[in-house]
């Protein structure tokens, strides 16, 4: 009786934790599609692996804020703005229309969007904060700054049919981002601000999605001043990164797939995990403890540009998540090296979806805006033999930049301790001479 009252009582108290964690730690309101004991779990690894207090270890996850939070506490002014795609998932996009020492709303400012790579989100343009992070500079340096979230990631898992499911909610991938998702995000800045010409600038996902678009909505090419790619891609044959190469290995079996990965949102299984770290995991990894992180265990880490302070913060706000789909999707251009469409698998399923036993095959020439590709030496999901293949086809490159630094990767085009130096500064050199263009 004494042990069943115990064990009883720890039942209870893990419960009454689990209850108090989803409280205090959830980023955004459920919507019957998202990962509600994500926090929870975030908490359980920190006091594992960091060995810090309780009280210490809550503080950094609750300081875990979202995006338009972080602007609006660095100073500067914040929005945010919610659109609905045609087919009808409900996204949200942060603005940040002007810097904290210039507040005058009448004032016309060069516009700007700024896209996300896969498993991202707008969090990962102000995160570092003022001084460190992309969004704040340009802000400062005079421009009107809005951030994307595609479907599926922390800000958008919601739909207008409350009745969907979630097979149906979460049958996507970066195809349906680029022809509704990022149109509908684009048109939206462009009413808002009265401006049809902008700048894109792109990360990861963020540039294949942008170049796919072009596809859908030639309005998007010539609506654009310039397209900045860091980490460009169509197809990435090439790419060091384990988990897409298992994964490709296996792209004919499906159903092999969902069970390791996650049958809807992306949600890689224990043992996928601990596979992933003893493939990518090094000593410098370990000393940081990255490596239960996903992201740095798909893409990569330098020590030469990671601040370990601000680690916590970057896990607690990464992986955004995104569709199983959408990890397949990926790894069939590893398989493959076509830029084409998701391939369900089954010629039935791509009657339904395509209508055509065949998806299509995305066209360059239609990516018709000047492009700039920022590139880095070392990185495992955008290696440079994958950018030559999209500098070769692109039909108006201007700038092909090799990112000065031979341990550069793909996560440090958003928090690099030397990105100024290294990347924004040129970044900013080259939107100024394009801005007089116009």
């Amino acid at each position: 009786p004494i042990s069943m009252l115990v064990i009883c009582s720890l039942l209870l108290i893990f419960k009454l934790v689990i209850t108090s964690m989803r409280q205090d730690f959830t980023i955004v309101e459920s919507d019957g599609v998202g990962n509600d004991i994500e926090s929870f779990e975030r908490y359980l690894y920190y006091m594992d692996k960091h060995a810090l207090d309780e009280k210490d270890v809550e503080a950094k996850i609750n300081d875990h804020k979202p995006t338009d939070q972080m602007i609006a506490e660095a100073g500067y002014p914040s929005e945010t703005h919610t659109v609905i795609t045609e087919d009808g998932y409900i996204l949200k996009m942060h603005r940040i229309p002007c810097s904290r020492n210039d507040r005058d709303y009448t004032k016309k400012r060069p516009t700007i969007f700024l896209q996300h790579g896969l498993l991202a989100s707008s969090a990962d343009y102000v995160l570092m904060g003022p001084g460190h992070a992309l969004a704040y500079y340009l802000s400062d340096a005079g421009y009107d700054v809005w951030m994307g979230n595609y479907r599926g990631n922390t800000y958008s898992r919601a739909h207008v049919n409350d009745s969907i499911t979630k097979k149906e909610y979460w049958t996507f991938s970066w195809d349906e981002m680029a022809k509704y998702d990022l149109a509908t995000m684009l048109s939206h800045m462009q009413q808002v601000t009265g401006q049809q010409k902008f700048f894109y600038l792109g990360h990861s996902m963020g540039t294949l999605t942008y170049y796919t678009a072009c596809n859908y909505h030639p309005w998007i090419a010539d609506s654009t001043r310039l397209m900045i790619g860091y980490g460009p891609h169509t197809v990435v044959p090439h790419l060091y990164s384990p988990l897409f190469r298992v994964m490709a290995k296996y792209i004919d079996d499906i159903e092999w797939l969902f069970d390791k990965i996650g049958v809807y949102d992306f949600m890689p299984n224990n043992a996928i995990m601990d596979w992933l770290a003893a493939e990518a995991c090094d000593d410098d990894m370990r000393s940081q403890s990255l490596c239960k992180s996903l992201m740095f265990l798909i893409c990569g880490y330098n020590k030469k540009e990671v601040n370990s302070t601000a680690l916590p913060y970057i896990m607690g706000h990464t992986p955004a998540g995104t569709s199983t789909w959408n990890m397949i999707h990926y790894a069939q251009s590893v398989d493959g090296g076509l830029w084409k469409g998701l391939d369900y698998g089954s010629d039935e399923a791509n009657m339904r979806h395509w209508n055509s036993i065949n998806p299509p095959q995305y066209n360059y020439s239609m990516v018709t805006a000047p492009v700039a590709l920022f590139w880095a030496p070392n990185d495992w999901l955008v290696v440079p033999e994958d950018v030559q293949i999209l500098a070769k086809n692109l039909p108006n490159v201007v700038l092909d930049f090799r990112v000065n630094e031979n341990e550069y990767t793909h996560l440090d085009f958003l928090w690099g301790i030397n990105n100024f130096h290294l990347l924004y500064g040129p970044t900013l050199d080259l939107l100024k001479k394009y801005q007089l263009l116009y």
